[in-house]
């Protein structure tokens, strides 16, 4: 039984052995590592210096009364906070190019088709006209019309302002024509005025 023991004691003395050759391995590599590790301490006290200097200048610069407002807008941005999102929808309505031009196309087309309508009107007015004109000039019963029509048709190939005297004539009669009509008027007036006072 001593025996036993010892080779017990024996194992045991080998394995706690070859764990502390471990150990003191580890010990030594981590002493080398820490050997390795450059030297901060002055960066360090450097650093320490910067830092109070920079909350002295922090604390000299930053006053009460600027905190008292800070706090007073950070208290009502909280109060803002805490009330309920108020959710609006904006509907914007977008209508596609598409459409515009779309549109614009139509527009177009029925400023066409309207100035193909006026053509129209005018070359069936024309038409209508010429034929009356030509029947005029088949009447040989009248020959002093068919003269006076002769004599027409020489005045505007000869003079190339026919047109604007016919139309300048055309407006003076109607000119003339609302002067008569306005004198009618006016006469008619005189005439009951001058019954009312005879009757007085």
């Amino acid at each position: 039984m001593n025996e036993q023991t010892n080779n017990t004691n024996a194992a045991f003395m080998e394995v706690t052995s070859k764990k502390m050759e471990l150990v003191d391995k580890k010990v030594i590599a981590i002493e080398e590592k820490i050997k390795n590790i450059p030297d901060y301490t002055r960066l360090m006290v450097n650093l320490k210096t910067k830092v109070d200097e920079l909350h002295d200048a922090f604390s000299s610069s930053f006053s009460i009364n600027k905190l008292d407002e800070l706090t007073k807008r950070l208290d009502e941005s909280i109060y803002f906070l805490k009330l309920p999102p108020q959710n609006k929808v904006v509907h914007q309505h977008h209508v596609p190019k598409i459409i515009w031009i779309a549109t614009g196309l139509f527009i177009v087309l029925a400023l066409v088709c309207a100035g193909w309508y006026n053509t129209y009107n005018k070359l069936d007015a024309s038409i209508a006209n010429d034929s009356k004109y030509r029947y005029l000039k088949l009447d040989t019963a009248n020959k002093k019309l068919q003269l006076y029509m002769f004599m027409l048709d020489s005045c505007y190939a000869a003079n190339i302002n026919f047109r604007s005297k016919v139309i300048s004539s055309e407006e003076q009669n109607l000119k003339n024509l609302a002067l008569l009509q306005k004198a009618y008027e006016l006469k008619s007036q005189a005439k009951n005025l001058e019954k009312m006072v005879d009757r007085k």
